[in-house]
């Protein structure tokens, strides 16, 4: 290879590649030490939540086994015999995270939607406005559909997303009580 092929076009690619090869890594490096704080704050946030959707826990403890799809994490509360699970379905924008709390009886406690990437003004709703969870308060734990709810208003595929992660945490409490 001559001086002047090297310069014109092997130059320039060795170049980029090093320039690649640099930043893959700082970006390894970065992820290295931001991954387990970032865990950490979900993991906090969801605790949070858990304790707001059943404030009268001291603890909980996570249930292992189940393979419900959707299904991010399923606790229980071993006093009251209440499960809190988070789910999530698709949404608009991407998944939509949900933590539905149930009592041993079976029924809906209360719902809580986590921040989520659905359209701003639309989808977001479902973590902006709680109240519009509160309507699965009460309900059993069997799977229903979106002609059920009182959906939102222009997030129809949002509402789909909220009544479907719902339904994986329906599916998973009856998988962790059908087996308990």
């Amino acid at each position: 290879m001559s001086k002047e092929q090297w310069n014109e076009y092997a130059k320039p690619i060795a170049v980029l590649a090093v320039i690649c090869l640099v930043t893959s890594l700082l970006l390894a490096v970065t992820n290295s030490f931001t991954a387990p704080v970032i865990e950490e704050n979900e993991r906090r946030v969801a605790q949070a939540a858990y304790h707001e959707l059943l404030p009268t826990a001291e603890t909980f403890d996570t249930v292992e086994g189940w393979t419900t799809p959707n299904v991010l994490e399923i606790v229980t509360d071993p006093a009251s015999g209440s499960y809190v699970i988070k789910a999530q379905g698709q949404g608009f924008g991407g998944m939509v995270p949900v933590i539905v709390a149930f009592g041993s009886d079976g029924n809906i406690i209360a719902v809580k939607f986590l921040e989520n990437s659905e359209t701003k003004g639309y989808g977001s709703r479902l973590y902006e406005q709680p109240e519009w969870a509160s309507q699965f308060t009460g309900m059993p734990a069997e799977n229903f559909a979106i002609s059920d709810i009182d959906a939102l208003s222009g997030a129809t595929m949002s509402t789909e997303g909220a009544v479907a992660g719902i339904n994986a945490a329906i599916d998973g409490f009856n998988e962790v009580k059908g087996a308990a």
